[in-house]
């Protein structure tokens, strides 16, 4: 079994990758994790070339679908950025363009969603999941499970009792054939 992870966070010690780093303890088979600002890519600039066939960049956005396609389940985790996913995560996803107008076809795959947020103002997921759940039907992935961890603010993602059930809940549902 294989799972992709594509990590959303700017944070390399974050409470995104707190989350990350408990599921990959738990995850059966091959795990990798990507971390959206190391790639080189830029964002889709709306040409329609991929309508005639493949995108027009050649870079790491476009290694990393042929990259997705290859594995058996994708988690995308990202803190929450105005109730949505990072800016460079929503950069990345604007390149499935080549997926939806290009019809190309991925394999079958379990998705699952990992977000986080704090701060003083009523945090609201579902906006950020309701997008997640969008590019993850792209990539052919059914959203199997959710993890959770917003209120940061008080209390980090190792220390949230529920978010750390969520990531165990999440493992034993990707780990099942």
């Amino acid at each position: 079994m294989k799972t992709i992870i594509i990590n959303g966070s700017p944070r390399p010690d974050g409470n995104t990758v707190i989350l990350i780093n408990m599921l990959k303890e738990k995850l059966l088979g091959e795990t990798e994790v990507v971390n959206v600002y190391d790639l080189k890519f830029s964002a889709c600039i709306d040409c329609r070339e991929c309508v005639r066939g493949d995108c027009i960049y050649s870079d790491d956005a476009s290694r990393l679908i042929d990259k997705i396609d290859d594995n058996d389940n994708i988690v995308i985790a990202t803190p929450l950025y105005y109730n949505q996913p990072t800016g460079m995560l929503m950069s990345l996803m604007s390149r499935n363009q080549v997926i939806f107008n290009g019809k190309r076809e991925m394999k079958p795959k379990k998705g699952a969603i990992i977000v986080t947020g704090g701060g003083e103002t009523i945090i609201n997921s579902a906006d950020c999941e309701k997008t997640l759940r969008i590019v993850l039907k792209s990539y052919n992935a059914d959203t199997v499970a959710y993890a959770r961890s917003l209120i940061t603010d008080r209390v980090p993602s190792d220390k949230d009792e529920r978010a750390k059930a969520d990531i165990v809940n999440m493992a034993r549902v990707l780990n099942k054939n």
